[in-house]
């Protein structure tokens, strides 16, 4: 694999960021929603909401994650652990996949009360990108806190 990232051999606009793969190159943008600032390369972090309502239902943080597999990856296969830091007892989690598993290759699994997985359920045979969005909403002493995780996941050909 020739990362073509860090030769700079890509194509990637100075907005983008350059995302090296097996045996190529993504280039990805990261933008922040209205009303949510940019805090690093990877998270935004909400400013403010209007009313209660809104505040229990988007997120207080966006955070994106990039993962790279080869179609021959072992399913079921644990490729995301998400929890809040730090946890306190009390805690609990419900994660949801809210966007990009139309076709059915990922699934969510709590291990506890305040850990959950995103697993690949189902082999995926041909090289595929993915965009997750996984929801994870923290009940904390009476009240929900949502976080997103946008998931990036690159399913390239496995080399021989």
């Amino acid at each position: 694999d020739i990362d073509e990232c860090a030769i700079g051999s890509h194509n990637c606009s100075a907005a983008e960021t350059c995302y090296n793969i097996q045996g190529s190159f993504r280039c990805l943008s990261f933008e922040c929603p209205s009303n949510y600032r940019k805090v690093s390369d990877m998270r935004c972090e909400r400013i403010g909401c209007f009313n209660f309502l809104e505040c229990q239902s988007t997120p207080v943080r966006i955070t994106y994650y990039q993962l790279n597999f080869q179609t021959n990856i072992v399913v079921p296969a644990h490729i995301f652990r998400i929890g809040p830091s730090p946890a306190y007892a009390g805690d609990s989690i419900v994660l949801t996949i809210t966007k990009g598993n139309e076709e059915g290759f990922f699934s969510t699994r709590r291990l506890n009360a305040y850990t959950g997985i995103v697993f690949l359920q189902r082999q995926v045979k041909e090289p595929k990108d993915f965009l997750l969005d996984v929801e994870m909403k923290l009940w904390r002493q009476g009240t929900y806190t949502t976080f997103l995780a946008k998931i990036y996941i690159f399913i390239t050909a496995h080399a021989y």
